[in-house]
């Protein structure tokens, strides 16, 4: 049953920390009209926050803003806004008239009783859901085996299985794929999110599609893997994949028009791509903008890189806390950084 496959492309959100979401009106228009051109299942849109909206930007103060952006032809198309939860207030959300337009909502671990009332009530108002926990591998099976059951309860569209420090190996995608694979219910689908730190996206991705014979299935991606850091899962190399090996029809010329035209001015500016901090970063379970931060002092080894790593404590590694960071980085000598004898 390869048929239940679909791509989710949120080059629109989750490429936007490559560019502070500054993509230019007329861009996210043409970007959106190609993206359906492409016949990609979904489309996530960006972010949904309580902001003062600027339309040359993907982040959204309310799904009208968003609806101003959608091209006439969408309205068989499915899109999603990403909620990181505890930045919207649910009352400040209406009540549920675009059924095409739905709410993917991303949270930690220490959120997730709060978070998973939010899922409750959002879908209450008549939105279809997606969940996300942040740091899938962070959970114990067990812990997976109790989230599974919760989704049960909510039954929410989609449940996804997050890469977020793009630190996962084959086997541990496959291991917590099998876990939420056999405890969620077959009405829910599982979605795949990644990044691609060690250069595994990819491979992973085709081993949860392989794995996932009779269950609903949606791989994130982004055009030209646009994202931070090292960047995510390419969509047009998914879409290739796809094609050739379970007789998809995904248009691959929408996609190199939007590499072509829209990603690649901005890539010079703000490059992604693999990178020997961001491997480090995840070699140690560490969000990838403690490696950032680390690699912009330039006097810095990369042996210094690691160490310093390697000594933020393991609670704070999943979350970027600049104070921690800067911290460990100013106890340290000059020389020691040079010569990474940390």
């Amino acid at each position: 049953m390869y048929n239940n496959i679909k791509i989710l492309d949120c080059t629109l959100r989750d490429g936007g920390y490559a560019n502070e979401w500054f993509f230019g009106e007329k861009n996210i228009k043409i970007i959106l009209q190609n993206l359906i051109s492409s016949n990609v299942d979904i489309i996530e849109c960006g972010f949904l926050k309580p902001i003062i909206y600027n339309s040359n930007q993907t982040l959204f103060s309310c799904i009208e803003d968003l609806k101003h952006q959608l091209p006439p032809n969408s309205t068989n198309k499915k899109f999603t806004l990403m909620i990181n939860f505890g930045e919207v207030n649910i009352e400040d959300i209406s009540d549920c008239k675009d059924h095409n337009i739905a709410f993917r909502i991303v949270f930690k671990k220490a959120e997730i009783t709060d978070a998973l009332e939010y899922c409750h009530k959002l879908k209450k108002k008549g939105y279809t859901i997606f969940i996300n926990p942040m740091h899938t591998n962070l959970y114990s099976i067990d812990e997976l085996k109790a989230l599974a059951y919760e989704m049960n309860k909510i039954a929410p569209s989609a449940f996804t299985i997050t890469d977020t420090t793009g630190s996962m190996s084959e086997k541990e995608a496959l291991t917590i794929f099998e876990s939420i694979n056999k405890n969620l219910s077959s009405d829910i689908s599982l979605c795949f999110h990644s990044h691609n730190n060690l250069q595994l996206s990819f491979s992973n991705a085709k081993t949860i599609i392989n794995a996932c014979k009779n269950r609903n299935l949606i791989i994130d991606s982004t055009v030209f893997g646009m994202g931070r850091g090292a960047g995510n899962l390419c969509t047009e190399l998914i879409m290739q994949y796809l094609n050739d090996n379970f007789n998809k029809n995904y248009n691959i010329l929408p996609i190199i028009k939007i590499i072509d035209t829209q990603i690649s001015p901005i890539y010079p500016h703000t490059p992604w791509g693999y990178s020997i901090q961001y491997y480090l970063s995840a070699i140690n379970h560490c969000h990838p903008n403690y490696a950032k931060f680390l690699s912009e002092k330039k006097e810095i080894s990369l042996e210094a890189i690691d160490m310093l790593l390697k000594k933020i404590p393991d609670e704070n590694k999943s979350i970027f806390d600049k104070e921690l960071i800067d911290r460990i980085y100013s106890d340290i000598s000059p020389m020691e950084l040079i010569a990474g004898k940390i």
